[in-house]
């Protein structure tokens, strides 16, 4: 007679093993889909003027006129892609002949309001202070145009002991200083008052060579550096992270994974982090590695002015980049 645990495992394997393919199609389309953008951009480059004045109609509010220059500043997003000239023959009209966006308006001139102070910024910067508030609405709409990566960017903190470079766009790297170790933190929410969503998921690229850690954290603002107290060589009991060079994955309360196939020496390693909304005060947070693992474990969530925070601690330099964060978690706006 057959066991029926045997029988549950093979269909649970068989059900991993067909996501791992699929996955795996998903990524191979989405590859050649790029490639295919990138040749046709390169075969049809921009048409319009930085100058060109264009004429919206946004939800039925008209009389918004931006330049062109404003609405393509950030070259990876789709609204730049949709302004760049190529498409303004078959875009949707009024009548009068304003280009028209079927957006809220009120939302809309937030991101242009947003738009007009990076332009107005010498160094294309705005203070991470001065960011428009997240609601579901505006984020839903930034998603749209892919501009979550522009206007809610990177910000990594803990201290001088690191620099941080935009390589490309929603993409940084991240690097000690003079061979010492950094270790920081990419505040959200209510954390530090900082005006950005809470992330769901980044990726991590580790150089060849560089050691550290990687992986979430739950922290509460109180004026202190908490990330430099955190120790990333053991079980820390409000947090869940891979230790490169101990090639293990600790969890809340005990050793998750160890004795990876994993060599900081002789290869880079790349780590997905992803972490779930909270259920019953937990956030269910994993850690993937590569094909050599993805561990899964339940991290407390304490109160309400806790935060569940992307960690990274590095000696060396590290690539930051995928970025999702929790829109649906934030009010309607």
């Amino acid at each position: 007679m057959t066991d029926p645990t045997e029988s549950i495992t093979d269909a649970v394997t068989h059900l991993h093993n067909l996501l791992q393919t699929k996955e795996k199609e998903l990524k191979e389309r989405e590859a050649d889909f790029a490639r295919r953008v990138k040749i046709f951009e390169s075969t049809n480059p921009s048409m319009g003027s930085d100058n060109d004045v264009i004429q919206l109609n946004v939800g039925g509010r008209t009389h918004i006129a931006v330049l062109r220059s404003l609405l393509t500043q950030f070259e990876g997003s789709m609204l730049a892609a949709k302004f760049s000239g190529r498409w303004d023959d078959s875009m949707e009209k009024d009548r009068d002949g304003n280009i028209f966006l079927d957006q809220d308006p009120d939302n809309f001139m937030i991101l242009i309001d947003y738009l007009r102070m990076r332009m107005n910024n010498q160094l294309k910067h705005v203070l991470v202070k001065h960011r428009p508030k997240p609601t579901y609405k505006l984020c839903a709409m930034l998603e749209y145009y892919n501009l979550m990566p522009g206007v809610y960017s990177q910000t990594w903190v803990g201290g001088e002991q690191f620099d941080c470079e935009e390589i490309g766009y929603g993409i940084v790297t991240l690097s000690s200083k003079e061979g010492e170790k950094a270790t920081v933190l990419h505040p959200t929410g209510t954390y530090r008052c900082i005006m950005s969503p809470e992330v769901l998921e980044f990726t991590v690229e580790f150089d060849k060579g560089t050691s550290g850690a990687v992986g979430w954290i739950t922290c509460i603002d109180q004026g202190e550096d908490t990330e430099s107290n955190c120790s990333f060589d053991a079980v820390v009991g409000n947090s869940l992270f891979l230790n490169i060079e101990a090639r293990t994955i600790f969890g809340p309360t005990k050793v998750l994974e160890q004795n990876m196939r994993i060599n900081h020496t002789d290869s880079s390693t790349k780590v997905i982090c992803q972490r779930s909304t909270m259920k019953n005060k937990q956030m269910e947070s994993s850690i993937e590695v590569g094909d050599n693992a993805k561990v899964t474990a339940n991290i407390p969530y304490y109160q309400n002015n806790y935060s569940l925070l992307p960690v990274i601690q590095f000696t060396g330099k590290v690539t930051v980049s995928g970025i999702k964060y929790a829109i649906d978690q934030l009010t309607t706006g």
